[in-house]
């Protein structure tokens, strides 16, 4: 009778090792490589989010940190635009191309691949998600950041 019950007792831990959790997955920013991620731009006609970045850069180890872990910012980005990621030590020829002088360094492409604008240095994750909200509802046409956060 224990070996039963010991039988049954296991199976059903390792059948609850397999059951979904919810509310703890560890999702991230679906970040693609740049070729990639251009790529997507253009055929699902989504606006892109580049990071410029180093890992050698204080402030954008901390953006990586505080702000691409924020949960808003992860789904909003997720959602909304192509996410990419350039390693600027790594891929000098498209820093080069985009003139990045600092780090970190933001870029928002339209869906063709062209600029829109960017936003050089350390950004806070609500400011951050303002300025995705911004951009992908296309308010940068129409009215400067500092009015549509007032209004928003």
């Amino acid at each position: 009778m224990k070996k039963q019950g010991l039988f049954l007792l296991i199976t059903l831990l390792i059948f609850c090792m397999f059951l979904p959790v919810q509310g703890f997955t560890a999702e991230k920013v679906d970040f693609k490589t740049y070729d990639k991620g251009i790529k997507l731009v253009k055929s699902l006609n989504k606006k892109a989010f580049i990071d410029f970045h180093a890992d050698w850069c204080k402030y954008c180890i901390k953006m990586e940190k505080e702000v691409f872990t924020n949960q808003k910012v992860i789904e909003y980005l997720n959602d909304n635009f192509i996410a990419i990621t350039v390693d600027t030590e790594n891929e000098q020829k498209i820093a080069s191309k985009y003139k990045i002088k600092g780090l970190p360094q933001l870029y928002f492409l339209l869906e063709d691949g062209s600029p829109i604008k960017y936003r050089p240095g350390y950004v806070e994750a609500e400011e951050l998600l303002q300025a995705l909200k911004y951009i992908n509802t296309d308010s940068y046409k129409k009215m400067r950041f500092s009015d549509f956060v007032k209004k928003n």
